[in-house]
């Protein structure tokens, strides 16, 4: 019985200077893969190498993304803190160090126990289900116009001083001088779908969030990644990308 080995590329991260003007010192970033360049992204201060991954997956691997279905996708949680949580004491040698105690409708009162003070149980509260999802990964709806998206409405999280030009559209503060994009990008994410959907067709993976966020998108659709050790001195990061579906 013969198996049929799986398909693999080479994946390349060149690491390059920007000498470009005003952008002159950012580090660039380029991928390629079996020699022909697919991704560029350039700064600092975010996961460059999950970035490019994320564009080329994204782009390349769009049928398989759409496929995804939420059982597919890991649980996901976040923790929320109590909105006044318990008091306990922090004197250690307390008996009751770590019990929650009385405390007042204003602050947190003296342990009733040892007479110290006391402070918020940081893990006094609960994990909240966030159901089924991959870190990074959304899908977009192609007809959507982010520029209609109204401020205060659409745009969840708004930013700007200028109280007056709520309810205002995007482009419209954007026209006043008043919005220079963050409202147009926070209309954008707000609109996509954490699974695909017949609206939410076009996916894309915001690798800056990490290169093993990217990786776990990468398995789920018959992907995996080998590191190649370099040679000294090399800049460049070397990976063998396998597909098991091919």
């Amino acid at each position: 019985m013969t198996t049929t080995e799986p398909k693999t590329s080479s994946l390349e991260f060149r690491w390059t200077v920007s000498r470009a003007r005003d952008t002159a010192g950012y580090n660039i970033c380029t991928l390629y893969v079996d020699g022909s360049r697919v991704a560029r992204c350039n700064g600092g201060g975010y996961d460059m190498k999950g970035t490019v991954l994320g564009d080329f997956i994204a782009k390349h691997y769009a049928d398989r993304l759409r496929s995804l279905k939420p059982e597919d996708m890991p649980e996901q949680s976040h923790w929320k803190a109590a909105d006044k949580p318990r008091a306990i004491c922090i004197n250690r040698d307390c008996q009751h160090c770590g019990e929650g105690v009385i405390d007042s409708a204003e602050h947190y009162a003296p342990c009733p126990h040892c007479g110290q003070d006391t402070r918020p149980d940081a893990h006094d509260g609960k994990r909240i289900d966030d159901g089924r999802y991959f870190y990074g990964l959304t899908f977009h709806d192609p007809n959507y116009d982010p520029s209609k998206a109204v401020i205060g409405v659409d745009c969840t999280d708004r930013t700007l001083s200028h109280d007056d030009h709520e309810g205002e559209t995007v482009e419209q503060a954007e026209d006043a001088g008043v919005s220079f994009g963050l409202e147009r990008y926070q209309a954008f994410y707000s609109a996509s779908s954490k699974v695909p959907t017949e609206r939410h067709t076009v996916p894309l993976i915001d690798g800056a969030c990490g290169m093993s966020s990217v990786e776990k998108i990468a398995q789920a659709i018959g992907l995996s990644l080998e590191w190649l050790p370099g040679r000294k001195n090399r800049k460049d990061d070397l990976y063998l990308l396998h597909d098991e579906r091919e």
